[in-house]
């Protein structure tokens, strides 16, 4: 990984910090780009391997929350209907236009 200005270079991508990763980012994946700095920008490999199972943010590192609760049936069903009802509001509406 080499740094220029605000460029990164990860496997072959040059990347923006300021213009890819916003402010807006979400907690869980500014855990994923510090694994990735730690492990020196090397594959999405390399941080599934990480083998630091004393550090803090090592159940974290896949993106993805190991204490979350799984949704029932049932919350998935609602959402799944919430959604439905959305984006059938927000089609009349481009169509009201």
């Amino acid at each position: 990984m080499t740094k220029k200005n605000n460029d990164v270079q990860l496997d072959n991508a040059n990347i923006d910090v300021r213009r890819d990763f916003p402010k807006t980012t979400s907690p869980l994946r500014a855990i994923r780009l510090k694994c990735c700095d730690c492990v020196g920008g090397r594959s999405a490999k390399a941080i599934e391997e990480c083998e630091i199972t004393l550090c803090p943010l090592h159940a974290f590192r896949l993106g993805r929350n190991p204490y979350r609760k799984k949704q029932s049936e049932a919350q998935r069903q609602a959402s799944r209907e919430n959604m439905r009802k959305l984006q059938a509001r927000k089609q009349a509406d481009t169509q009201d236009e």
